[in-house]
C-alpha cells in the first residue's frame, strides 16, 4: 500500500512517515520547495513537490495512492479577520477533496484539532458528539479549523466520501523542528515561562497519535471523528512534568486568562506597528486556550485501540532530540 502524507517534513507528519515505514508501507511526502527537509533525511520516501494551494500538484501526487494523511491543513500565519481565514482553509480543503476524490483514492484521515470538540453540556468529559461552540467568533484559528472538519465530514456524510477526521489532543514527542507544541518545552527548559495560563489539558506522545492515524485508516468509520488523546491532566501538573524531565524548577503562577489576553494583543500591536513583523504570540493562540478540557476518549479506544504510551516518555524524548539538534543552549534553528 502506498500512502501520501501532506506536512511530511511537520510534527506530526514526520513522526506518521516513520510509523507508516514500520508498518511495511510506502511513503509519498508531499513538500513545498521551500520545506526544510531535515525531518526526513535518511528514510525511504517518495518526495514530490506540492502546495494545497495548486491543485494540479495536489492532482499529481495523490495519483497512484491508496490512503491521504492530511497533517498540514491552514494555519493563519498571524491574526488576520477570522473570514479571510475560513475562505482560505476552505480553498485548500476543497483542492484536496477533488485530488483525492479523483484518483480513488481509498480512504483520507484528516487531521483537526481538539478546539473543534465542544463543551458537554453536563460539564463532564467532552466527547466528539460535542458540537463546536466558539468562545471566540473572530479567531481566525477556530473558524478555520471548524470550517475545514466540517467540509470534509459534510463530504463523507452526504456525498459518501472516504474520509474520516481525527482529533488530536496536545501532542509532543520527537522531531518538533519548527517547533510547535515543543516551545512550551524549550521556554520551561531555559527558565523563560516563569509564569503560565492555568487551565485544562490533555495530553499525547506525538507516535502514538500517528499510529492512531494509521489505525484510522483501516478501522475508522466513514464520516466519524476520533479524539486521539491519553493524559487528562491540567498546565500546571504538564508543566512540572515538563520541568522536571529538564531538570529545572516549574514555572511558579498562574496569569489570569483575560489578562493574558489583552496582553497579547497589545504585544501583536506593537510588534505590528512599531516592527513592522508578526508578534512571537499571536493573540489567536492564547484565545485557543480556554477551549482545551478534560476528554472521554473511549471512542477512539475502542474502535481503534490505538496505544497511549507514558507522556513523562514522549517529553523526555522531545528533551533529548531538542538537545541533540541545537535547540538548547541556542536561538531555533532556522527554517
Amino acid at each position: 500500500m502506498k500512502a501520501l502524507v501532506l506536512g511530511a517534513t511537520g510534527f506530526l507528519g514526520s513522526n506518521l512517515v516513520r510509523a507508516l515505514l514500520a508498518n511495511g508501507q510506502q511513503v509519498r511526502a508531499m513538500v513545498r520547495p521551500t520545506s526544510n527537509t531535515r525531518t526526513l533525511d535518511g528514510l525511504d520516501v517518495e518526495r514530490v513537490l506540492g502546495d494545497l494551494r495548486d491543485p494540479g500538484s495536489l492532482a499529481r501526487a495523490c495519483a497512484g495512492v491508496q490512503v491521504v494523511y492530511q497533517t498540514a491543513s491552514y494555519y493563519p500565519p498571524q491574526t488576520i479577520p477570522a473570514r479571510a481565514a475560513r475562505a482560505q482553509a476552505l480553498m485548500e480543503t476543497q483542492h484536496l477533496l477533488t485530488a483525492a476524490q479523483r484518483a480513488t483514492v481509498y480512504r483520507l484521515v484528516f487531521t483537526s484539532t481538539l478546539t473543534t470538540i465542544g463543551f458537554p453540556a453536563d460539564g463532564g468529559l467532552a466527547t466528539e458528539a460535542c458540537p463546536f461552540m466558539p468562545m471566540f467568533p473572530n479567531n481566525p484559528y477556530l473558524i478555520a479549523k471548524v470550517a475545514m472538519e466540517n467540509l470534509v465530514l459534510d463530504a463523507a456524510r452526504e456525498r459518501g466520501f472516504p474520509a474520516v477526521v481525527v482529533n488530536p489532543t496536545a501532542f509532543f514527542g520527537p522531531y518538533d523542528s519548527k517547533p510547535t507544541s515543543g516551545t512550551q518545552i524549550l521556554m520551561i527548559a531555559r527558565r523563560l515561562m516563569p509564569l503560565y495560563i492555568a487551565g485544562k489539558a490533555n495530553a499525547i506522545d506525538v507516535r502514538d497519535v500517528a499510529v492512531g492515524m494509521i489505525l484510522a485508516a483501516e478501522r475508522g468509520r466513514l464520516g466519524e471523528r476520533y479524539i486521539l488523546g491519553n493524559w487528562n491532566t491540567t498546565q500546571k501538573e504538564l508543566n512540572a512534568l515538563i520541568a522536571r524531565e529538564a531538570g529545572v524548577m516549574a514555572p511558579l503562577a498562574p496569569v489570569p486568562f483575560p489578562l493574558a489576553r489583552y496582553g497579547t494583543k497589545v504585544l501583536e500591536w506593537a510588534f505590528q506597528t512599531v516592527l513592522g513583523q508578526p508578534s512571537p504570540v499571536p493573540s489567536f493562540f492564547v484565545e485557543m486556550l480556554p477551549h482545551m478540557q478534560h476528554y472521554d476518549c473511549s471512542k477512539a479506544i475502542r474502535e481503534l485501540d490505538y496505544p497511549r504510551n507514558p507522556v513523562e516518555t514522549a517529553i523526555r524524548d522531545a528533551i533529548q532530540w531538542f538537545r541533540g539538534n541545537g535547540y538548547l543552549g541556542r536561538v531555533y534553528p532556522s527554517g
